[in-house]
């Protein structure tokens, strides 16, 4: 800022460009922690607050300029007032001069100084009106750069707002994704735990035979044999566990001692699907080994361990 002096006053001038420069190195990265987003946040209220600062001390100083101007122009105006009043003056002299002329001769000499006077004064106010020119250029340029840096500052203040709003945005984005990645984690966590606790009941031979049963009797297999059934009259039942250290369970139908089917039925929590499968059938049993039935088809047409 410069002073009616035509000193440079105050104001601290930053290169073109700094104060956007400034706001956009937030978010140039991507910002995984809540704590750091938010501590950015601050700084970003900060900056903002700072810029809204130096927006109003850049309009103080074109308010002062003005002031400024409208001081000079004052001035100017009781200069020439003034000079019109000593032409009056000197008019008023000139007069007295030409009835006194040859009783004052001292006359002369006081008008050569008021004329003196009056050209020191119109020199006075040349110089001023020369002063005030190059004042307002000033201050035209003066305006001209603190809108300049006005509108920047704007447009950086804009590009922050918006950096601001995308940063929350992106915050609740966050938020929402670790509040689902929370409740996934606890869904696989009860998941685990409820596959380790059939996986243990598993582990007894019997629980995992009985369970091959269950999911035999819920199979859309249980229908291929009751319709079977309904023809041929109720089979005889075999139930065993298969070899290995997760075996599947194997059901074998015997129907009037000719017709049969070996169903596969694996209740173990990780086996794909089909989980319950025809393995095996014929009408001969001859090279079948034949083992005495342990279950039976019951109510609801649903195989029933034990006869």
């Amino acid at each position: 800022m410069v002073g009616q002096d035509g000193h440079e006053t105050g104001g601290e001038h930053r290169p073109d460009g700094e104060e956007a420069l400034g706001t956009t190195e937030v978010g140039r990265g991507e910002i995984s922690d809540p704590e750091e987003l938010t501590a950015r946040l601050g700084i970003k209220d900060n900056h903002i607050r700072e810029l809204y600062e130096e927006i109003t001390a850049s309009r103080l100083a074109a308010d002062e300029a003005r002031a400024s101007k409208e001081a000079g122009e004052g001035h100017i105006e009781a200069l020439e007032r003034e000079c019109a009043g000593l032409k009056e003056r000197i008019k008023d002299l000139e007069e007295e001069v030409r009835d006194r002329r040859r009783r004052k001769e001292g006359s002369g000499r006081q008008i050569a100084r008021l004329e003196r006077e009056l050209e020191r004064k119109e020199g006075e106010i040349s110089h001023r009106d020369y002063l005030l020119e190059r004042r307002e250029e000033q201050m035209v340029a003066e305006g001209q750069r603190a809108e300049e840096l006005a509108s920047r500052k704007d447009l950086a203040l804009q590009d922050a707002l918006r950096r601001v709003d995308g940063l929350e945005r992106d915050l609740e984005e966050r938020e929402g994704e670790i509040s689902n990645l929370h409740t996934t984690i606890e869904r696989l966590r009860v998941d685990l735990e409820a596959e380790q606790e059939l996986r243990g009941r598993l582990a007894d031979p019997a629980n995992r035979l009985r369970a091959g049963i269950d999911l035999f009797n819920e199979s859309e297999q249980r229908n291929s044999m009751n319709a079977l059934s309904r023809t041929l009259g109720q089979p005889e039942v075999h139930v065993v566990l298969d070899d290995g250290d997760e075996p599947p369970a194997l059901l074998t139908f015997t129907w009037q001692g000719f017709t049969w089917q070996t169903y596969v039925s694996d209740p173990g929590p990780a086996v794909e699907e089909p989980r319950v499968y025809l393995k095996s059938a014929g009408e001969d049993l001859s090279g079948v080994d034949r083992n005495p039935p342990n279950a039976r088809v019951g109510p609801g047409d649903r195989v029933v361990l034990g006869l």
